[in-house]
């Protein structure tokens, strides 16, 4: 029994692997795959004591996935009841045992259309087999109405509700009735993985029999209507199909795919080159933070002396307010002019491209008019200072990302 689960789970996969759902038909129209199925009919217990013939009914989900081979998961429930024959002994019910199992039952089956598969046509009538693994979920209770007989205990049944495992095979016919309609008759054969299924083990429960138990088997014979569902007027089940590629539609999209490496590597080579400017841009900052914090001494020694601001840091988003945090960065370069009176500064603002150009060259003047106001209410005379706008004309780094139009919103300060 392993073997065979081992078998239909690996038939399953390569099923789901290998099936091609996405083959194009003639008018390269997807076609109806999806359908349910309604379905009844009789099942007969080849167990340790025979069944009646029972009815059962349930329903399907079915995927077409392709005109050779289709997936389906069953659903049916029904009832078993025992018969006067001994499935075991085939001498009669000796025991007058009897049983009776409510039963429900899923399985996942691979339906082979062998009549694709050996070459027909037909778009009226299939002729398939199917494979695969299903669960029961039973519900048994057993009765003994001869218990007098000599070691009748030992034949007693057992009332359970234990699920098992089964494998399925089968064969059916399967006939287009009308568009979107089939109708279908379909044998099967279950194999379980359990003894006890109608209650009853095949010998009395000793220790030496415990691994040697010989499964219970049963039949069914089911037919029913299946519906298909979607919106074309195409059927997975009954048109043909072209395997392949139009060559056109393919080379369409080899071009397609040859012009996103063309737009990917230009854009490759744009980002890094905007990388490398904001690496660039980083140090410079970090040669900021240098400066400012030996400020005084450099303007002391040196006949020029540049400084560049993140406007970020000094005013908040579309503002030329100076930040309370900022103020403390705008104090040294107080000392610094203070204590070396002959320099003057010039400060010059820029900003990033959001906004219109007009409105960037007013928020540029604002903001070099801002730092001017803080150095002269500092004490810095204002024949020291000069200023400058550039609104978003002169970027550092193309403004193609935040942080690029982040860079480009700046103060640039030169004391000489």
């Amino acid at each position: 029994m392993k073997t065979i689960s081992k078998l239909l789970i690996t038939a399953l996969v390569v099923t789901f692997v290998t099936a091609s759902p996405a083959l194009a038909q003639d008018n390269n129209q997807e076609p109806n795959r999806l359908s349910i199925g309604l379905f009844g009919g009789v099942t007969q217990g080849h167990m340790n004591i025979g069944t009646e013939y029972d009815p059962t009914f349930g329903f399907n989900i079915r995927y077409a996935a392709s005109p050779f081979v289709a997936v389906q998961s069953n659903f049916s429930l029904g009832t078993f009841t025992s018969s006067d024959e001994d499935g075991f002994q085939d001498t009669g019910n000796y025991y007058d045992r009897h049983f009776e199992n409510s039963y429900f039952t899923t399985s996942l089956t691979t339906q082979f259309n062998l009549l694709r598969i050996l070459g027909s046509n037909s778009e009226t009538v299939n002729w398939y087999a199917t494979a695969g693994l299903g669960l029961i979920f039973n519900d048994v209770e057993t009765s003994m109405g001869n218990p007098q007989l000599n070691h009748s205990d030992e034949y007693i049944g057992e009332d359970h509700s234990e699920p098992a495992f089964f494998a399925v095979f089968g064969s059916g016919v399967r006939f287009n009735l009308a568009h979107r309609i089939d109708i279908f008759a379909q044998y099967d054969y279950h194999i379980s993985n359990s003894d006890i299924i109608d209650g009853h083990r095949t010998r009395p429960e000793r220790t030496i029999d415990l691994h040697r138990r010989t499964p219970d088997n049963w039949s069914s014979l089911t037919a029913g209507l299946q519906i298909k569902f979607g919106s074309s007027d195409r059927d997975g089940d009954w048109h043909r199909y072209t395997p392949g590629v139009d060559p056109a539609a393919f080379q369409r999209l080899v071009d397609r795919v040859d012009g996103l490496d063309e737009r990917v590597h230009d854009n490759t080579a744009r980002i890094d080159e905007n990388e490398a400017h904001i690496r660039a841009l980083q140090e410079r900052m970090d040669e900021f933070e240098r400066r400012l914090n030996d400020l005084e001494r450099l303007v002391a020694e040196m006949d020029r002396v540049e400084l560049t601001v993140d406007s970020d840091v000094l005013f908040a988003f579309d503002s030329s307010v100076i930040r309370d945090e900022a103020r403390p960065i705008l104090a040294r370069v107080v000392r610094a002019l203070a204590r070396n009176p002959e320099k003057n500064i010039t400060v010059a603002g820029h900003t990033c491209d959001i906004g219109t150009e007009e409105y960037n060259q007013g928020l540029s003047e604002r903001r070099a008019a801002s730092v001017r106001q803080f150095l002269t209410n500092s004490g810095i005379s204002a024949d020291r200072i000069r200023t400058e706008a550039y609104g978003e004309t002169r970027p550092l780094v193309p403004n193609e990302t935040d942080a690029a139009r982040q860079l480009n919103r700046r103060v640039e300060m030169v004391i000489e």
